[in-house]
């Protein structure tokens, strides 16, 4: 989009200027328009069999708000200025300053802070910096944007961030172009979402999902507590294993992998089956950029550390996330000595409302001996079944359909009377609904080989 060169500015102080490449509006404006066209096809076609709900249409639009952002030099030293600020009291992040006198929408002066690439090992080990200590910091510094500020850098490749001998191994930032922020109630949700996922609380974890629009309020949220719930204690287990014993899952052979497929499958068939059919999450357009900027990261941590591992290296910050979830220190120690004690405002409500509770539990069960209520249960082996049932009744009549078709268009052509575009029309639909028949089969097919590796 532009190009750095180094200068020297009046006052003999020397400087970066970045300058825009011409046209990129022009540019922009046609590759969008395609890119939009993909994007509704991508909607039409995505099967979401996963249980995500994506819009790939507000992908589009979002990524191209950015973009158009992007190309805005001053946008780009207001978000540096910003960056800078939140980290001001980190002494080993650095942010050029902005020179706003030589600066415009299509020219950027900054300061001139040069520093080895992130990923450059060779001159990193040449001037003794510590990798391992630039590997934490940079997992520090993104979990800082994501969870304390809400406001993130969307592109910290190795082009963009790089390093020098200060501080025993200072983070240099570069390129604020792309940045993106988080609404409060998505921030205050995955504080939540990454510290129910270390106190191994699926409830707590559905609810953050929940909270920052992911998890949809109307979904089947048993299935998925008993999906989290699975995957949180596996998680556990490797946190808490020795470091000979840890696996994640890059880690395993093929053939690990596919014994682990099919344990989970045997453990959680049915809910796996219900979550990709009700398809209750849904992608938010930012987190394209979190996990873009997640890769970006990993392939550094790993560059640099080849122990690194985030999930290991947030749990010191899960401190930090405490007291970002309960507003201080203190106040999250008060709260957690309550709940171990059973002081907090719910305990409380519980044993005051008790009798309450249990005379309403007792009308409950009076009722359903009466039979004046009903419970209403899930059976997702009667839905497959009608599922299915469907499936082959829609086959069979496109059949009938098509060989009725067949004998109109035969007696038409026989008819001299009858005009020939009539039994050409009866003709054309009978092979149109004949070549569904196959297609349905097909489907058929492949709904049974489904059903059959969920446990139906």
């Amino acid at each position: 989009l532009g190009q750095v060169h180094r200068a020297v500015l009046k006052n003999g102080q020397e400087a970066a200027v970045k300058i825009q490449r011409q046209g990129l509006d022009n540019l922009f404006k046609s590759d969008l328009v395609n890119l939009r066209l993909l994007a509704v096809i991508l909607d039409k076609l995505d099967p979401k069999t996963d249980g995500a709900q994506r819009d790939w249409v507000r992908i589009y639009e979002e990524s191209a708000r950015l973009l158009y952002k992007e190309i805005d030099y001053t946008n780009e030293a207001k978000n540096a200025e910003r960056f800078k600020e939140n980290f001001a009291d980190v002494p080993w992040i650095k942010v050029p300053d902005i020179y706003w006198e030589t600066t415009s929408k299509r020219v950027l002066t900054m300061e001139y802070v040069p520093s080895v690439k992130i990923n450059n090992i060779e001159e990193i080990e040449r001037r003794g910096i510590d990798r391992k200590l630039l590997a934490k910091r940079s997992a520090d510094s993104y979990l800082k944007q994501l969870c304390r500020y809400g406001f993130f850098h969307c592109d910290p490749h190795p082009g963009n961030v790089g390093c020098d001998e200060k501080e025993g191994g200072r983070l240099v930032y570069y390129d604020f172009g792309m940045m993106d922020e988080f609404s409060t109630g998505v921030r205050k949700g995955l504080v939540n979402l990454i510290y129910s996922v270390y106190e191994n609380d699926e409830v707590g974890l559905c609810n953050a999902l929940e909270e920052m629009g992911i998890l949809q309020p109307d979904s089947d949220r048993l299935s998925v507590e008993r999906i989290s719930r699975f995957f949180l204690e596996d998680f556990q287990k490797t946190l808490k294993a020795s470091p000979e014993e840890e696996k994640w899952i890059n880690q395993l052979s093929p053939e690990e992998k596919k014994k682990i497929r099919a344990e989970r499958r045997a453990k959680l068939g049915a809910d796996l089956l219900s979550v990709g059919n009700d398809v209750p999450f849904k992608f938010p357009p930012t987190f394209t950029f979190v996990f873009r900027a997640f890769t970006s990261l990993e392939g550094i941590g790993k560059t640099l550390d080849k122990g690194y591992d985030l999930t290991r290296l947030a749990v010191p910050y899960l401190k930090e996330l405490l007291e970002l979830r309960e507003g201080s220190v203190v106040r999250a120690v008060v709260k957690q000595y309550a709940e171990k004690l059973g002081w907090r405002k719910e305990d409380i409500n519980a044993l005051v409302t008790q009798p309450r509770q249990v005379a309403y539990i007792s009308n409950v069960i009076r009722k359903l001996e009466k039979g004046d209520l009903k419970l209403r249960t899930r059976t997702l082996e009667s839905e497959r079944a009608f599922e299915r049932s469907a499936m082959v009744q829609q086959n069979q009549g496109k059949l009938i359909v098509a060989s009725a078709l067949l004998n109109s268009a035969m007696a038409l052509s026989m008819l001299s009377t009858a005009p020939a575009v009539a039994s050409q029309a009866a003709f054309g639909l009978a092979i149109l609904f004949a070549l569904q028949f196959p297609l349905g089969v097909l489907k058929v097919r492949s709904f049974d080989k489904k059903s059959k590796v969920y446990g139906f």
